[in-house]
């Protein structure tokens, strides 16, 4: 099925998505879990470093106040349950050595996993469960419709997308 362009409607696909992406990592899997409960680009969330998602005492945040060092603007969210869910998986199996080290780390150095790999990681579980066409906005897109339908308010998402108007976020989410 083709969507790209628009956000994944489908809470089964999802579901899927996210099944198949624990079978081959819990990096992986967070990353998708960020991409589809935070409404970050895939670039933001590759900037997060362990101090962004865990406090001093160890505990994982309840909600973390994000700053895009692109756009130099800052983003706040709220960790659901589900984020927090995965954050803890993760965390569990990650050797911690450095509270500044990238929260989705390279098996290959210091740095985060690159925005071309985690595009192939997304793409990879997309075909796995009959999509294709996922662009890098697409799971941005599927957190906005998600919200969207459970009662969020167009003002708000209009806001956190930074659109100039209601139509252009509706448009964006996928709602016509």
């Amino acid at each position: 099925m083709k969507i790209t362009g628009k956000p994944i409607q489908n809470p089964h696909l999802l579901r899927k998505m996210k099944q198949f992406l624990l079978q081959s990592s819990k990096r992986d899997a967070l990353l998708f879990s960020f991409a589809v409960n935070s409404g970050l680009k895939v670039s933001e969330i590759l900037q997060l470093k362990i101090c962004d998602v865990v406090d001093h005492q160890g505990q994982i945040r309840q909600s973390i106040l994000f700053r895009n060092e692109k756009t130099k603007k800052h983003k706040w969210f709220a960790i659901n349950k589900e984020l927090h869910e995965a954050l803890t998986a993760y965390l569990k199996e990650r050797t911690l050595q450095d509270r500044n080290e990238y929260l989705l780390k390279s098996q290959k150095g210091k740095k985060s996993i690159t925005r071309q790999h985690a595009w192939f990681i997304l793409n990879k579980a997309a075909k796995e469960v009959g999509l294709d066409g996922i662009s890098s906005h697409t799971l941005r897109k599927t957190w906005g419709y998600i919200c969207y339908k459970s009662g969020v308010d167009i003002a708000f998402l209009q806001h956190f997308f930074d659109h100039s108007s209601p139509s252009k976020t509706l448009k964006y989410i996928g709602i016509s």
